[in-house]
């Protein structure tokens, strides 16, 4: 939930994380994903892909839905915070959620002993999974909101170092990042739900374009729930602006994710 003090309007919480959100036109880089994958094999395969991820999707939303812990949604016993019982159905957890257990399905091997910034961290939801599978990583958010991520990585402290990992908070203002921060060095760059409004694009882009520039290997991973068409187009020419270029992460065959939220990959273009 970083932002520029300029840009201090807050998330909601509160929409229905699946049944009632519309999905608005979706963006440029989903739209070239789409076009680039394959065309199905066989009837026969497609009937089963398709079985598959709905019954993927009515599992996990059950999971939503019921007494299931953050931790047991992405797949670490014990990894527990304080807050998730009061943000249920929260669109910001819920994206940090998803972007946990994309690490955890699609980067676990190499997050062990990897630095990883996190923007807009929030309650810690997705820094403390990678943090919980061995990685070292600086959870930021705006100074207000650091004390919640702090409580939450003190508690998970003893799981966090049983793993071999390192979970630090720190305060950071998009607009005016400290030099040590830009600098990391970092292998990952991850946020969750970072884009909500017409003008948080313009704030984010210059910073993840110096992030990279001073870190021109890391691997930057968003989970961004599709709010409205416009905010994803706005979104889509603020990162071209300023020389980056937006990708659908990878997934093995047959992992079709749910369309309300999508895991992206930023590069310099």
């Amino acid at each position: 939930m970083l932002r520029s003090s300029s840009t201090s309007v807050q998330r909601e919480c509160g929409a229905a994380r699946r049944t009632t959100l519309a999905l608005p036109r979706v963006l440029l880089y989903r739209a070239q994903s789409q076009a680039a994958q394959p065309p199905p094999r066989a009837a026969t395969t497609v009937r089963a892909v398709k079985f598959d991820a709905e019954l993927q999707a009515l599992l996990e939303g059950a999971m939503a839905r019921s007494s299931c812990t953050v931790g047991d949604r992405v797949g670490i016993i014990g990894l527990k915070f304080a807050e998730e019982g009061r943000k249920e159905d929260c669109p910001v957890v819920e994206s940090a959620i998803r972007l946990g257990c994309y690490l955890r399905d699609y980067q676990a091997a190499r997050l062990r002993g990897s630095t990883i910034l996190e923007l807009g961290t929030g309650i810690g939801v997705a820094g403390l999974t990678a943090a919980a599978f061995g990685a070292n990583v600086l959870l930021t958010d705006l100074p207000e909101l650091v004390p919640v991520a702090a409580k939450n990585v003190a508690k998970n402290s003893d799981l966090v170092r049983g793993a071999g990992g390192l979970a630090q908070v720190a305060p950071l203002d998009w607009a005016a990042p400290a030099g040590e921060v830009v600098a990391g060095p970092w292998e990952y760059i991850i946020g969750s739900d970072l884009v909500y409004d017409d003008r948080s694009p313009d704030v984010l882009a210059p910073l993840l374009q110096r992030l990279l520039a001073a870190n021109p290997r890391a691997a930057v991973y968003l989970a961004h729930l599709h709010r409205s068409g416009n905010v994803d187009d706005l979104m889509t020419a603020a990162f071209e602006r300023h020389g980056l270029a937006l990708r659908a992460a990878p997934r093995d065959e047959g992992d079709h994710p749910e369309q309300d939220i999508s895991i992206i990959t930023v590069h310099a273009a």
